[in-house]
């Protein structure tokens, strides 16, 4: 009876510093294994305002938007001139009936021209802001790579523009990196890179609305 007791003791001697040993070795493990890779942030409102493309982009509006409210005063004419002439008309002439229906003729293709144009317009906007905001993620990850930082932040700027309790939330929740020091601030970087690159090509003609 007394060896098994002492048989026991030394049994439970041997788990417990197996066990220990077993513990020191994952709590190694675990501390070689935690994370320590440099991380860095990139405040993307700032990089899309500065891009040169997003520059020329909005010049490239700025002249189809100049050059549809010319083409849409052209027609905004015309039909006010139908209408002018259709109203001296006396309704007993025999052409009064054909002058009415070509001046809603002309009202039906404004409304649809500009429909057509204005969502030209939202599809081209929305495409290069997809194709603007991937050129940005590419040069991050290059620069990235290069420096060697293992995780890039979006840093916001909390600037609320409503007291709307709702809209503060939702400007709170969209704000996801509280602070960041200046020293990992690597937007400046991200948009010399945007701007070489795309300076070192042939400026491309981007808008392609009739």
């Amino acid at each position: 009876m007394r060896q098994t007791w002492l048989t026991g003791i030394v049994m439970s001697g041997l788990v417990a510093a197996a066990a220990w040993a077993l513990a020191e070795r994952s709590g190694a493990q675990a501390a070689k294994s935690t994370a320590t890779g440099r991380i860095a942030c990139v405040n993307v409102v700032v990089v899309f305002n500065g891009f040169q493309r997003q520059k020329d982009l909005t010049e490239e509006m700025n002249q189809l938007q100049a050059r549809l409210q010319e083409e849409n005063k052209q027609r905004r004419d015309k039909i006010d001139a139908l209408q002018a002439e259709l109203e001296r008309l006396n309704p007993d002439d025999p052409t009064y009936m054909q002058r009415t229906r070509d001046m809603l003729a002309q009202q039906i293709d404004y409304k649809n021209w500009v429909d057509l144009r204005q969502a030209d317009l939202t599809r081209e906007v929305g495409l290069w802001s997809i194709k603007i905001y991937r050129e940005i993620l590419k040069a991050t990850e290059a620069l990235a790579e290069k420096e060697g930082y293992d995780l890039v932040l979006y840093k916001g700027e909390f600037e609320p523009t409503s007291m709307d309790p709702d809209t503060v939330k939702d400007l709170i929740r969209a704000n996801h990196v509280l602070y960041a020091h200046s020293s990992i601030d690597v937007t400046q970087a991200v948009l010399d890179k945007l701007n070489n690159d795309y300076r070192a090509q042939p400026r491309p003609k981007m808008m392609y609305v009739p």
